[in-house]
């Protein structure tokens, strides 16, 4: 089925995850362009409106307002983003981890961070932008979707995914600019991978305490929608807890029938 997907068949699919999920947000579509002709009539650009966005911002707006937005590199205001997506080579500037220091114990440990990000890197001047559309309701056909829950709703996305992968889903967290690892994930490893939101869509992205997302390359909806329904008996959302069982209560709190027998039996 994935060779024959469709913008409107993505749209049928990122529905029925939205719904199976109980997701609160909109899954957000995202493909990366060689050409501004590439972006759609009707995509929105920061600059027309005199900004420069982080591409976090940009997802959370997609989600949220259900904006389609395109962004090039009059539209960024992260260059590590704009790096990582493989709009310009890394600046000097940020290289040799300079970039990475900011968030470890000491430089070394700073580079090494940095290297792990920067082998998800695209090619430099791969793309000229990235462009961002509700996936229920796409103007563009998306590479891959970004999809934000809760670890609960994830979870139970996760799970439909390792019905019929065979293996837990990768995560990461902990690292650098989160967007350009959902990227890599989508047109690079072209495998879905859980991601903790990192410092900056957590400050500027206005993600959620309780957000996590999941990348995903679109081909693998079909399947993970059909992992969602297969697995519903073992793990639906809102999950079921587990309920036949008979309680017990401490005896300084005598509110159990138990006591009420042994009560009634002493009256006798």
């Amino acid at each position: 089925m994935a060779d024959k997907l469709t913008k409107e068949k993505v749209a049928e699919l990122a529905k029925e995850i939205k719904e199976r999920a109980h997701l609160t947000y909109t899954p957000v579509g995202i493909s990366l362009i060689k050409s501004e002709a590439e972006i759609p009539e009707g995509a929105r650009r920061p600059s027309e409106r005199g900004q420069r966005w982080m591409e976090c911002l940009a997802e959370n707006i997609v989600r949220t307002m259900g904006w389609t937005i395109a962004m090039t590199m009059s539209d960024h205001f992260c260059m590590m983003a704009a790096t990582g997506l493989g709009h310009i080579e890394l600046p000097e500037y940020l290289a040799e981890g300079k970039t990475g220091a900011h968030h470890t114990k000491n430089p070394d440990i700073g580079k090494e961070l940095q290297g792990t990000l920067e082998a998800c890197f695209q090619k430099p001047r791969s793309t000229v932008g990235v462009m961002l559309t509700p996936a229920t309701e796409p103007l563009f056909m998306p590479q891959g979707l970004v999809i934000y829950g809760n670890p609960s709703q994830i979870g139970k996305i996760a799970k439909g995914i390792a019905w019929y992968r065979g293996a837990p889903v990768p995560a990461t967290a902990g690292g650098l600019a989160a967007c350009v690892i959902a990227a890599w994930a989508i047109t690079i490893d072209k495998k879905p991978r859980v991601i903790l939101p990192c410092s900056g869509a957590k400050v500027f992205g206005h993600v959620e305490e309780n957000d996590v997302f999941l990348a995903t390359p679109v081909e693998e909806l079909p399947d993970i929608v059909e992992g969602m329904k297969a697995t519903d008996f073992i793990l639906p959302y809102p999950t079921a807890k587990f309920m036949f069982f008979e309680p017990r209560m401490p005896k300084s709190y005598p509110l159990d029938y138990k006591t009420y027998e042994a009560w009634k039996a002493g009256k006798k």
